[in-house]
């Protein structure tokens, strides 16, 4: 499980109920109870933002990452640019991390690719939602503690990563995520 959240703090972060688990899904429960700041998800809105969906659902995800990247180089698990790229299960796993790496001290540097495809679809209730695949690669990136030494952790590479993306009162935000190990993709 410790290798798994390295993975994370490698900046694609997942945290699994066992370790072996083929994947990690946000909202999976962790092993460790953890005091986390007090943070409002409203729910999806029926309102989406005007324009391409699918191109709005993809810049709203890779926005979550260049947010999450920018938090995770100091650690800031308070950031308020998250909450504008994510919501629900995804905002929460994302704070999750980023604090696990303030309460140890580790930071993230360099910067991690996509490849992303996104596919739109209709939820039950006729509004738009997207389903986000990704093959990022964490090749570029690594975690160390403040002091520059690098921390352990799992290695580096490229993971399947996959998201739902769903319009909030005009904006849209990534509110599943679910991120593979590296060698998935």
């Amino acid at each position: 499980m410790r290798g798994t959240r390295r993975t994370l703090r490698a900046v694609l972060i997942a945290c699994c109920a066992a370790a072996g688990q083929a994947g990690c899904a946000a909202g999976t429960p962790g092993s460790q109870s953890t005091v986390l700041p007090d943070r409002t998800v409203s729910a999806p809105g029926s309102t989406a933002a005007a324009g391409d969906p699918q191109v709005l659902a993809r810049q709203a995800y890779l926005g979550m990452w260049q947010a999450f990247t920018a938090a995770s180089r100091t650690g800031d698990y308070q950031s308020p640019s998250l909450d504008r790229y994510a919501a629900g299960a995804a905002l929460e796993l994302l704070i999750h991390g980023l604090y696990q790496n303030y309460r140890e001290g580790i930071v993230t540097r360099g910067v991690p690719s996509h490849n992303v495809a996104v596919t739109m679809t209709k939820t039950s209730m006729r509004t738009p939602e997207a389903k986000v695949t990704d093959c990022s690669d964490t090749s570029g990136s690594g975690t160390y503690y403040k002091s520059g030494k690098p921390a352990a952790g799992a290695s580096p590479g490229r993971q399947a990563v996959y998201a739902q993306v769903q319009p909030f009162d005009g904006t849209w935000k990534v509110t599943s995520l679910v991120v593979e190990k590296a060698g998935s993709c």
